[in-house]
């Protein structure tokens, strides 16, 4: 409910600017992505779960481009890069992995559990 309410306060503030391109850019950027996204690399999320969150996006770019068929969302969706959740957050966990496997201590707990898990 909460993505609904600040989307629409978004989307009454920058309806005057009769710019759809700046509601998605800063959907993106600065409110809603940030706080959909929060955490997934480091959860593991079901497919029903990610399909709910990708079907807020999905919705709220709906609104904003005033379409409503789904090839039509998708197509909207590509054209302004905002590609479905479930390829952002591959992406953010492989990010994740990479960045915690070059940490020293990481690897270092990790041999730590595997030679236990293999014992």
């Amino acid at each position: 409910m909460r993505f609904y309410r600040v989307f629409n306060s978004l989307y009454a503030k920058t309806r005057p600017a009769n710019s759809e391109l700046v509601t998605v850019e800063l959907m993106k950027l600065l409110y809603r992505m940030p706080y959909i996204l929060y955490a997934t690399e480091a959860l593991p999320l079901s497919n029903r779960i990610i399909s709910m969150l990708d079907n807020c996006v999905s919705k709220a770019t709906a609104k904003i481009f005033s379409v409503t068929h789904g090839d039509n969302i998708m197509s909207v969706r590509k054209l302004v890069n905002l590609p479905r959740l479930t390829e952002i957050i591959e992406k953010r966990k492989q990010i994740f992995m990479d960045r915690l496997l070059q940490l020293d201590y990481f690897t270092v707990v990790l041999k730590v559990y595997s030679v236990n898990v293999f014992l």
